[in-house]
């Protein structure tokens, strides 16, 4: 029938043109994360020269983990990158929908993105599970290699102009600077005596001992927090 025939040939378009976007965008993603990944060993190795300038012993390190992730060890913490395979999108209210920028053009709306989680380089060395990472920046890139990035502290306001902020070595670096900054301010801070009155077995066997060493308290992004957009 004509009607089932139309109604096919539309689905058809409307896979083909999302399947060209979303994988135009994680081309451009992956690069991007390329990026990154040579500007996070170019920090290290810099850093790795003044330490040893400094004649004391402090250990960082850098590492890949497979083709979406790597991670950058500097004295008792560690931030993750992981590139997310998948292309995303929002809701209508989100913010970033409400710009000229976006919707003057539909397909910019689609996003690849890269996370930065903080852990405590004790919480992989010993395989405690149960310990909290806490997430630092999210950076969301489009076709055109627009960026907007979200995050703690002044991750959450310095690269949110979408239409005006195109992916460059030097954005990148600043932005992973950014990050190992806000890891570091932010201390560990113990529990108060209550809070740790009574654990669990499993707690004491040190399958899950976050609640007694304490959280970084500095990290509080949540649903609530307002994004500039």
């Amino acid at each position: 029938m004509d009607l089932e025939r139309d109604a096919l040939e539309h689905i058809l378009g409307q896979l083909k043109n999302k399947a060209s976007i979303k994988q135009i965008v994680y081309q451009v993603t992956r690069k991007v994360f390329d990026m990154m990944r040579e500007e996070g060993k170019r920090i290290i190795t810099e850093l790795e020269v003044k330490i040893e300038e400094m004649e004391t012993s402090i250990p960082i390190e850098y590492k890949e983990s497979g083709d979406f992730e790597f991670s950058l060890k500097l004295g008792g913490d560690i931030l993750i990158f992981h590139m997310q395979s998948n292309v995303i999108t929002f809701n209508d209210d989100f913010p970033l929908m409400q710009k000229p920028y976006v919707q003057e053009d539909p397909t910019r709306k689609y996003f690849g993105h890269i996370t930065v989680y903080n852990f405590l380089a004790d919480s992989i060395r010993y395989n405690r599970l149960g310990d909290p990472g806490y997430l630092i920046s999210r950076l969301l890139i489009n076709k055109e290699s627009h960026f907007f990035a979200e995050g703690s502290g002044q991750l959450n306001f310095l690269f949110q102009d979408l239409e005006q902020n195109v992916v460059t070595g030097d954005w990148l670096r600043l932005i992973i600077e950014k990050s190992i900054s806000e890891a570091m301010e932010n201390d560990l801070i113990g529990p108060k005596y209550p809070e740790i009155k009574s654990i669990s077995l499993k707690q004491q066997l040190g399958q899950s001992l976050a609640a007694i060493r304490g959280e970084k308290i500095g990290f509080q992004m949540s649903a609530e927090d307002k994004i500039q957009g």
